[in-house]
């Protein structure tokens, strides 16, 4: 810096302080009301001419330029505009007072217009105007794009799985259809100035370069769109205002969404390059972050259209903003950006996202067979015994499928077979499954939208504690409930709710089938299965979800007097349900469930997660209720439009949450049971500090 202060003196004959300012390339120093600019020494003087050049042209710009300022070129006391000091290449240019567009906020919609008016003013002066040092190649120049590709080694393979298409992209595009011209080609964020809301100049003519004219416009949009919301829409102002002075041709507006991108693709592979060459240089990481997040935005943008086009519209998609996640470990799952988020809601992943014990029992029994159950097979005989053998007498028949709808289906037709009968008596709010018969045993389904409302055949029994209980009509076939009830907001059903209502249906000629599917397999803490925390033994279990962590599994288990009602003369086959790799996965989960004790971690995990949530409560009228069993847990707030707003304020965190309930006010809390203490603390933290207030659950040691 003192060195910089001299040359000043000595060159300019300006004294005072030299403050440095960030640069790529070139030592840049601001000394009063100018700025001192040291080449870089491999700098040529003709791209310095070319620069000089360039921003007089600007200068006596178009009309409809007023408004602007540019940067002059100050000689120094020799005269010269270029000079010598220390081997280095200086200049001198005057200083443009405002403030940076990338510390400047809001973006509002006029400041993003006059950015692209400016930037197309530059356009238009520089339109005609020529130079030979203009002809070179330059690593930034969007044609240039191949050259930041070969350091796509350097990036982990998730980042590669989203640049790569970029890249394809853009070497569809037809550079001869395009407008050519000299061009500033870096109208970063940190190179535009604002003043009073609006874009005033934009500086720095290092990357000046002749190639397609489009390239400015796309080089400006690529930065424009960091850290928005809505990105496409931020580039849609930068375009309108563009376009106001320089309209695009039809050509240039087919390109310009690839050339933007290739821009951020390119950014993040030389500043992978750069790190590693300079790692101390935090200009050159200064938009790295931002650039992957916005290109995992647009991927997700894009994914989501593509979706859009040939999903069903009637399969949701979760949060405000999408999340396209690529990979899961444990409690936690990354997106495309490689950003962490704490699964709070998952449980189907039960013993860990992508735990290595079970991944491995599938490839490994994969790559040796997989077939159906009319072979005999060791793993499904094994498997069959170890989970009858979690259960008690007399459950001891199994029957595997592939999900939770398929076991319930099942259930019910188990029932009918043994009793004769149709009538279903089912609580109020439950989901049972997807299929036909399900949906018309599901209040949760048939009572909403696009709902039928309640068959005749089905008897809706309200939650307890909201009303008195109905009548147990005639030909009851099955008493099917969830041993605790999810879908009506995580709710524990009081002592002695399943024994009482076990002894009416049996009274009434019909079995019991406790449902869990969503609570089974340690979940409780104190129990392997939720209905034994009730003292009662249901007539049929039926399993999904975290029976297979993640692989599409289900299992019925019944006694041998039900069972023997079943087989009947019509055969009962399932293609895929108890084949050998679903079977070697179901044993996998059983042994990681022991080995790692997780249901005594769901226990110990979720008394702390309840001391802490009623803590909250008690600090923030928010919450109107905690209830819950080992880490099948819940609070309830005020109203379903604060539960929405915390659920996206924690995505927004880092933290994944859920609504449920019959007023969609629940925040639910169904973790993989690998969820521990430290996980517990993340939870509580985030919540006390996302949106009820300050603090809350002290760091666990």
């Amino acid at each position: 810096m003192e060195d910089a202060a001299r040359i000043a003196a000595e060159l300019y004959g300006i004294e005072g302080a030299a403050i440095p300012l960030p640069s790529e390339r070139d030592q840049n120093f601001r000394v009063g009301d100018f700025v001192l600019k040291i080449a870089n020494a491999g700098e040529s003087r003709a791209v310095l001419e070319l620069q000089n050049a360039a921003m007089a042209r600007v200068r006596r710009g178009p009309v409809g330029a007023e408004g602007l300022e540019w940067p002059r070129v100050i000689p120094a006391s020799s005269g010269a505009e270029i000079s010598e000091a220390g081997g280095h290449l200086v200049r001198l240019l005057s200083w443009i007072p405002g403030q940076c567009m990338g510390d400047a906020a809001p973006h509002s919609p006029e400041l993003l217009a006059s950015l692209g008016r400016a930037l197309a003013r530059i356009d238009l002066a520089l339109a005609g105007f020529d130079h030979p040092a203009a002809h070179r190649t330059l690593h930034w120049d969007l044609r240039q794009a191949e050259q930041a590709r070969l350091h796509m080694g350097l990036l982990e393979e998730w980042q590669r799985r989203l640049v790569e298409p970029i890249f394809e992209e853009w070497r569809k595009i037809d550079w001869a259809r395009l407008p050519q011209s000299v061009i500033h080609a870096d109208a970063n964020d940190y190179n535009v100035v604002v003043r009073d809301g609006r874009v005033v100049s934009i500086l720095d003519f290092g990357d000046v370069v002749y190639t397609a004219t489009v390239c400015d416009l796309a080089v400006a949009l690529a930065y424009a769109m960091l850290g928005k919301a809505d990105p496409l829409q931020a580039a849609e102002q930068v375009t309108a205002g563009y376009e106001e002075v320089r309209p695009l041709s039809n050509a240039e507006r087919e390109v310009l969404g690839p050339l933007a991108a290739a821009r951020l693709a390119m950014s993040v592979c030389y500043c992978a390059w750069h790190t590693r060459q300079a790692p101390e240089n935090e200009y050159l990481r200064i938009s790295n972050r931002p650039a992957w997040e916005l290109l995992a935005r647009l991927d997700r943008q894009k994914l989501l259209a593509r979706r859009q086009r040939h999903l069903g519209p009637s399969l949701s998609i979760s949060y405000r903003e999408p999340l396209h996640m690529v990979r899961g470990e444990g409690a936690y799952l990354y997106d495309a950006a490689g950003r962490a988020y704490l699964d709070c809601v998952n449980n189907v992943a039960h013993v860990g996202h992508c735990h290595p014990r079970v991944v491995r029992a599938a490839a490994e029994q994969m790559a040796r067979l997989n077939t159906n159950t009319r072979y005999l097979d060791e793993n499904l005989v094994e498997y069959i015994e170890r989970l009858a053998a979690t259960l008690p007498e007399p459950l001891r028949v199994v029957y595997l499928v592939c999900s939770g709808s398929e076991a319930n289906e099942l259930a019910l037709r188990l029932a009918r077979a043994h009793t004769g009968r149709e009538g279903v008596l089912v609580m109020d709010t439950a989901y049972h499954g997807n299929t036909n018969a399900l949906i018309d045993i599901s209040p949760y389904k048939f009572n909403g939208p696009g709902g039928r409302g309640r068959p005749a055949h089905v008897t809706v029994l309200p939650v307890p504690g909201a009303a008195e209980r109905p009548e147990i009509p005639d030909g009851l076939a099955a008493f099917f409930c969830e041993s605790a009830l999810s879908c009506a907001g995580q709710v524990i059903l009081p002592p002695g709710y399943l024994r009482e209502m076990y002894g009416k249906a049996r009274e009434a000629g019909g079995v019991c089938v406790a449902d869990e599917v969503q609570t089974g397999f340690g979940r409780a803490g104190s129990h392997f299965w939720m209905f034994e925390t009730q003292g009662v033994v249901p007539d049929i279990v039926t399993m999904g979800k975290p029976i297979g962590n993640g692989h599409p599994m289900g299992a019925v288990v019944t006694t041998p007097e039900i069972a023997a009602s079943f087989a009947n003369g019509m055969e009962y086959f399932n293609t895929f349900g108890g084949n050998p790799v679903s079977c070697a996965v179901g044993l996998a989960v059983l042994d990681v469930i022991r080995d790692e004790g997780l249901q005594e971690n769901a226990r110990a995990t979720g008394e702390y997660l309840i001391a802490g949530l009623r803590e909250l409560q008690q600090r923030h009228g928010s919450i109107t209720d905690v209830r819950g069993l080992g880490l099948f847990l819940g609070f309830e707030m005020k109203t379903e439009r604060e539960a929405t707003s915390l659920v996206n304020r924690m995505k927004d965190r880092g933290v994944l949450l859920s609504t449920d309930g019959p007023r969609h006010n629940v925040i639910k809390i169904k973790p993989p049971i690998v969820f521990g203490l430290r996980e517990a603390d993340v939870l509580l933290g985030n919540l006390g500090a996302g949106g009820l207030g300050p603090g809350a659950g002290e760091a666990h040691e």
